[in-house]
């Protein structure tokens, strides 16, 4: 995080287009307003738009705007969200899902600086910093022909990378205690704590919905907790879960007798099959939880079938 602050303030400093990967919940669009906030747009508008919240049909219109009578109910005209921020900042939220007629028109902003409205026989100047940002693999929805390469190219020039929470070491327990603050805070609380016992179960769970799934589960604990000390039992049902499941499979039945003993084998593929049966099959969301690749979980998988089968 030290690294992506630093990261921060070179790219503030540039006028150029802005790429912001990171998974969904890690504070991609907060990253965005840091860059806008040390920029010299800082005094001008900062607008954030989610690509996917928007129906195709309306894209263009919402984006560059549209002149009276462009379409069935355009009584009047109106300033798109290009025209809106010019002199300060459009974050465009979740880019791979604009289409990509939409995509080739926002290429044209990049390079030329100017946008048509719907319905308009001219083009308007506009002077606005793009930030873009994304959860999805944009060069491998590139390579299966879903976003144009040339935007691509012109996007990743500058790149941050927002780390996920899981790889965030102690930056967990900071984010829970100010979380817990703002929570307190807005339920009109007085000072509440988080037990030892809280702190390392949230310290041992992956946050798979990352910084945006901590601070639900904080809200939660507050609403629940009606002492002075968040317990276990005030936090959701799956971090418990997790924690009960971990405690389950390395506890060891055999007793002082060694021989009857589990070995890290056994004891892998029980821990496997449980965050598995727990994410019901999703490959995906169990290689977050057991932080490998997939790959490496197919790998696991394929050798607890091929034992089974023998």
């Amino acid at each position: 995080m030290a690294r992506l602050r630093a990261e921060i303030q070179q790219v503030a400093r540039s006028q150029a287009a802005v790429l912001i990967n990171g998974e969904s919940g890690t504070g991609k669009e907060l990253v965005a307003r840091a860059v806008h906030q040390q920029s010299d747009r800082a005094g001008q508008s900062f607008l954030a738009v989610n690509c996917a919240g928007i129906p195709p049909d309306l894209m263009e219109s919402e984006f560059f705007g549209h002149e009276p009578g462009a379409f069935t109910g355009a009584r009047q005209a109106r300033k798109g969200l290009f025209a809106e921020a010019s002199g300060g900042t459009l974050l465009l939220d979740e880019i791979g899902e604009m289409p990509l007629a939409l995509q080739a028109k926002l290429l044209r902003v990049l390079q030329e600086g100017s946008i048509k409205p719907v319905g308009a026989d001219h083009e308007e100047s506009v002077d606005v910093r793009i930030l873009a940002a994304t959860h999805v693999n944009l060069m491998k929805a590139v390579e299966q022909g879903e976003f144009r390469e040339d935007l691509y190219y012109r996007l990743e020039t500058l790149t941050l990378s927002v780390p996920p929470l899981r790889e965030r070491g102690e930056d967990v327990e900071l984010l829970a205690m100010h979380f817990l603050k703002e929570a307190c805070r807005r339920h009109n609380r007085g000072f509440i704590k988080l037990s030892d016992v809280s702190l390392r179960v949230i310290g041992d769970y992956p946050f798979p919905g990352n910084v945006r799934e901590l601070s639900s589960a904080i809200e939660r604990a507050v609403t629940f907790c009606e002492g002075d000390t968040i317990q276990p039992e005030h936090l959701p049902e799956r971090i418990r879960k997790r924690q009960s499941g971990a405690s389950q499979v390395v506890s060891t039945p055999g007793g002082t007798n060694l021989s009857e003993w589990p070995t890290l084998d056994t004891l892998q593929q029980d821990y496997v099959r449980r965050v598995m049966a727990a994410v019901d099959g999703n490959k995906r969301r169990a290689a977050q939880i057991l932080g490998v690749n997939r790959r490496t979980l197919y790998r696991w998988l394929d050798a607890e079938a091929g034992q089974g089968n023998a």
